[in-house]
């Protein structure tokens, strides 16, 4: 199971994309944020999934937290 921690306030949709990251949808546009790279996890930092809106270039950061 994981958990994000929004840094933004962009809206989160239930369903994951085909590699299990979550569908954000743009606060300023509407738009469908694009998953645009993973920062791995490196020591205590969790790892990070970066999102850009393809329409207003707006850009939004998610911890993930891995529950076992």
């Amino acid at each position: 199971m994981q958990y994000y921690t929004p840094s933004i306030p962009a809206i989160e949709c239930s369903p994951l994309g085909p590699d299990n990251t979550p569908v954000l949808i743009c606060p300023s546009c509407g738009d469908t944020m694009k998953h645009l790279r993973t920062i791995p996890k490196l020591g205590a930092r969790l790892e990070q999934l970066i999102f850009v809106c393809p329409s207003c270039e707006e850009v939004d950061t998610r911890e993930v937290k891995r529950v076992a």
